[in-house]
């Protein structure tokens, strides 16, 4: 299936899927070229701690990422929104080439360490936004971790989930300006697949993400300054809750709201943003009972969600 969805894009933009092609060849020929050269510098520390992010899109990442980056009291790098399965660096330095070619500095910034040229730093933080779980922990990038990334003294994995009332009021919402937000990184997987299978991964009946898993409960997360503590104690950080009211400008902030909220985002009604979709008749469609069998294990029951039932 995923194949044949392969060849149906290349056949309907054979440039790019030629151009394509060749960085994938180019990409395997680096990779074996540095593993056999650059074996001296594999066992070298590169970042002291490591911290993978994976959520859908309006999960709340960015709002959580930023809050653990101000937990970090020291030198923190972020690479945003990467492919799976993919050098990190590498894809981040092609992607602004091709698209934000003035960008000069964080071009050969990135390129320079997908070269394995890389910066040492007390914590890097990566994520990945509306991938399958399998992509991202993909048996290939585990024995090219670092070559791509350099060697971590400790690695965590952020799994974020938001109730999928919620979630899909705000991806419905912001799909009006970018109709991309209905779908995900997966020709076989819809929203409410994935959301699925994060939730299975929260509630331990899959264990794709390996590293110091840490769960994060973005409504939790949102409402209690208690839970929050709890995570950056996950994370060995010194909790000092800074960033909790910021919007930060990745993803153009909040679905309603933009960045009107900057500087107080604990005041957005976050909890609520279904009420204000709950008459669209495309939104009633997303729901079965699994996904509010799974939500109500994880969220408890949300009061007036029940009027969704199909």
């Amino acid at each position: 299936m995923v194949e044949k969805s392969n060849i149906v894009k290349a056949l309907k933009k054979p440039n790019l899927a030629l151009k394509k092609g060749k960085r994938f060849v180019a990409h395997n020929l680096e990779d074996v070229i540095r593993i056999i050269t650059q074996q001296h510098k594999l066992s070298e520390i590169v970042n002291q701690k490591e911290i993978r992010v994976a959520g859908m899109k309006r999960s709340g990442n960015h709002a959580i990422i930023n809050w653990v980056k101000s937990q970090q009291n020291s030198d923190v790098g972020f690479i945003n929104n990467v492919l799976a399965n993919q050098n990190p660096y590498r894809y981040k330095y092609e992607n602004l080439r091709d698209k934000f070619p003035e960008h000069k500095w964080a071009i050969e910034h990135n390129r320079q360490q997908a070269k394995g040229n890389f910066i040492k730093r007390d914590c890097l933080i990566y994520s990945y936004e509306d991938f399958p779980l399998e992509q991202i922990a993909n048996d290939k990038f585990e024995r090219n971790h670092d070559i791509y990334l350099g060697k971590s003294a400790t690695r965590y994995d952020i799994l974020i989930i938001r109730d999928p009332f919620n979630l899909l009021a705000s991806r419905l919402k912001i799909s009006s300006k970018v109709a991309y937000f209905l779908s995900v990184n997966s020709p076989n997987k819809t929203m409410i697949d994935l959301w699925l299978d994060y939730a299975k991964e929260y509630l331990g009946e899959t264990n794709y993400l390996k590293h110091n898993k840490v769960c994060v409960n973005y409504n939790q997360w949102f409402a209690d300054v208690e839970y929050r503590r709890n995570i950056a104690d996950k994370l060995q950080m010194e909790f000092s809750d800074a960033g909790i009211d910021m919007v930060t400008s990745f993803g153009g902030g909040s679905s309603f709201e933009g960045k009107e909220f900057d500087g107080k985002a604990t005041s957005m009604d976050v909890l609520n943003r279904w009420r204000k979709v709950v008459d669209n008749p495309q939104y009633k469609k997303f729901f079965n009972r699994e996904i509010f069998e799974y939500s109500e294990r994880i969220f408890g029951h949300i009061p007036g969600t029940e009027s969704l039932m199909n």
